[in-house]
């Protein structure tokens, strides 16, 4: 059982448990947290810091080496246990809601505070204990091990390797958000990448050029293709289909989630599945496609989550 869970001060819970988490940070990257870095991640003052930390280290949940503050073996396991219920409920607003994508760790961060752990445990168990959250960390254990991998900034990656997104950062938000916009999540695959004078890549992504911003290329890390993926090289999307062109459905991009992937996976839209544009409104979306005999409407930001193998010539 985690500490605090029978406190009926909820907001002393959250600045405790997102300590255990500064820590937690600061112990796998090999540095140890101090008054003033936990000060500024919590947006609180230095004496409040001090006093946060004095309450770890009086619960055995920390200990100080001079200026640094480190996880005891209890510590760590409570602050493993905060992120694995923050990266599950993230999981789950994914897969089950509407919830767009940039509202997703806010609402996680406030649920990561009130959760217990049965009730975390059962969420895990309804999502089949998934091993990735919608932004590629990996989600620890029930047991507390949190797994770890090497991946490499796009900031870095060589210009011209084919990569595929393994880990997209969710903060800051107005950053994730922009990726979010060009359609990036994890399994999306980068291919022609050039990086530019001012920092920004450009790149072919699912068929078209786009251009990444500097500052939102360092929340990408990537990971090499796989030999397996080399077939969707020229894969594009439903909504560069023209009208009257027919195509076969590769499949659901990365970026599609939550009902609306159920949605299109309930009207056929599944690999090998032939489809064929049939008209447009008189506003140019949504377009009518042909999918096994049935017509269905899309919107652009709809089909656009749909790839294709384009059509013959």
């Amino acid at each position: 059982m985690r500490p605090f869970e029978k406190k009926s001060d909820t907001n002393a819970r959250e600045r405790i448990e997102d300590a255990l988490k500064h820590l937690l940070d600061c112990d796998e990257s090999g540095r140890g947290a101090t008054v003033e870095s936990l000060a500024g991640a919590l947006s609180q003052s230095r004496n409040q810091a001090a006093e946060i930390l004095g309450l770890l280290r009086g619960r055995g949940l920390a200990t100080a080496a001079g200026d640094a503050h480190h996880l005891t073996e209890d510590g760590r396991l409570y602050a493993v246990q905060v992120v694995r219920t923050h990266r599950l409920y993230e999981t789950w607003l994914a897969r089950k809601t509407s919830t767009p994508p940039g509202d997703w760790h806010r609402e996680a961060h406030k649920a990561e505070h009130h959760l217990q752990a049965a009730e975390v445990d059962a969420l895990a168990d309804s999502l089949n204990n998934p091993r990735f959250d919608p932004h590629g960390d990996p989600i620890p254990t029930r047991e507390g091990s949190l797994p770890k991998r090497a991946l490499t900034s796009l900031a870095s990656w060589p210009d011209g390797l084919v990569a595929n997104i393994a880990h997209i950062e969710d903060e800051p938000e107005s950053l994730y958000c922009q990726a979010e916009a060009l359609g990036f999540a994890p399994g999306t695959r980068i291919e022609d990448s050039l990086h530019l004078a001012d920092g920004a890549i450009e790149c072919r992504v699912e068929g078209r050029r786009v251009t990444i911003p500097a500052a939102v290329a360092t929340l990408i890390h990537v990971t090499e293709t796989s030999p397996d993926d080399m077939e969707t090289a020229a894969l594009i999307r439903l909504s560069d289909l023209p009208i009257g062109g027919e195509a076969m459905v590769h499949g659901l991009a990365p970026s599609c989630v939550g009902p609306e992937r159920r949605r299109l996976l309930d009207l056929g839209v599944v690999p090998g599945t032939p489809i064929r544009c049939e008209f447009a409104s008189p506003f140019g979306t949504p377009r009518t496609y042909d999918i096994r005999g049935a017509l269905i409407a899309l919107r652009d930001y709809q089909a656009e989550r749909i790839l294709i193998h384009p059509p013959s010539p």
